[in-house]
């Protein structure tokens, strides 16, 4: 194998940045005549969904304030998919952390604040990565097909949090599918009331640099994405593909804990049946978007949560109905994701990064 192919690098191609960027104008333009064909008013409508968040400085920081949790699970899905590993749990790994996160807030509250927000850190993150790194091991194990179990396993974990919230860790005073509230003084600070903008902000760009160092300039990056490229060659080179099967399973899910739990400490004070919107699905969007690079996450996760806001705007600024910005947006997501995942296809795979 020549020694080029084996430079793993973390820059895109640019011909995959200007497919990426074709790829995106042309689900635009598709949002845009799904307006003309629906709207009375199309003008207003268009100009609702895709002007207005960019015109208030309240919605241009909501948007921020929107992203930050997709960055986390970006951040997770890059590196399960760059390590050549498929979770596809993470909307449970959401919720079941940001739950664990809300418990162990509320049991702890007596102590140091700066001691329970560590603690509360450490056991979201834990949670996160033990429920995905199950799937990591049964594939170790048994050579479970870690996107089933992951898939599953996921799932089960979006039902069991729900029956918690509604149930045995219900805010029964609050009247609402919702756990207890966590105290004032562990929540993230707003940075711009009235938006939502939270000092969360720093913790994602933290977490960005700390992602890309790991699988920039450490050896267990490099293995990680010498296996997401070329498991054969990997395993013929004596890397350890199960471990790193299940080391890079945690760390996918760590961070998705991560995602729930900053949101919960930045915007609701306590898990809300549905508070995660999708933002593990819409994760996946956004590695792949970013081609699986921690750097392009955050411009990724920025594009999702001005979509999301412009849809919230539309509909009622204008004569768009929830429903059809749904549509818009499940359209945009979905030309953008099916032409990402064609470098995922058999024969495809690791071109972008050789």
């Amino acid at each position: 194998m020549k020694e080029k192919s084996l430079e793993l690098t973390m820059k895109p191609t640019r011909e995959g940045l200007l497919s990426t960027l074709f790829a995106l104008g042309i689900s635009l333009l598709a949002g845009i005549i799904i307006i003309l064909v629906t709207s009375n008013s199309p003008y207003e409508a268009i100009t609702a969904f895709f002007i207005s968040p960019l015109r208030s400085s309240y919605f241009l920081l909501n948007i921020i304030t929107g992203a930050i949790p997709l960055v986390f699970t970006g951040l997770a899905v890059a590196v399960a998919f760059g390590s050549g590993n498929y979770n596809l749990g993470l909307e449970g790994q959401v919720y079941i952390s940001a739950i664990v996160g809300n418990y162990v807030a509320i049991k702890l509250a007596s102590l140091h604040t700066l001691l329970v927000l560590s603690l509360v850190f450490i056991f979201s993150f834990l949670t996160g990565g033990l429920v995905a790194g199950f799937s990591g091991l049964m594939k170790k194990v048994n050579g479970t097909n870690e996107l089933i179990s992951s898939l599953l396993l996921g799932n089960a974990f979006v039902i069991l949090s729900d029956y918690l919230v509604e149930g045995p860790f219900n805010d029964f005073q609050s009247g609402l599918a919702a756990s207890p509230r966590i105290p004032e003084n562990l929540l993230f600070t707003k940075i711009a009331p009235p938006s939502d903008l939270h000092t969360g902000i720093f913790f994602s760009l933290i977490t960005i640099t700390l992602v890309w160092l790991l699988l920039k300039h450490t050896n267990v990056g490099y293995y990680m994405k010498l296996t997401g490229s070329s498991p054969k060659f990997a395993f013929y080179s004596g890397i350890g593909i199960g471990k790193l099967s299940v080391f890079a399973m945690f760390i996918s899910g760590g961070l998705a804990g991560l995602a729930g739990l900053i949101d919960l400490l930045g915007v609701h004070g306590r898990v809300v049946r549905g508070f995660s919107t999708g933002y593990g699905w819409n994760g996946i969007a956004v590695a792949l978007i970013a081609r699986n690079n921690p750097l392009l996450v955050l411009p990724a996760a920025l594009l999702f949560s001005y979509l999301n806001v412009g849809a919230q705007v539309a509909s009622f600024e204008a004569d768009i109905t929830p429903e059809i910005s749904r549509i818009i947006q499940a359209l945009i997501f979905f030309l953008i994701t099916m032409k990402e995942l064609r470098g995922f296809l058999p024969g495809r795979r690791g071109k972008e990064w050789v």
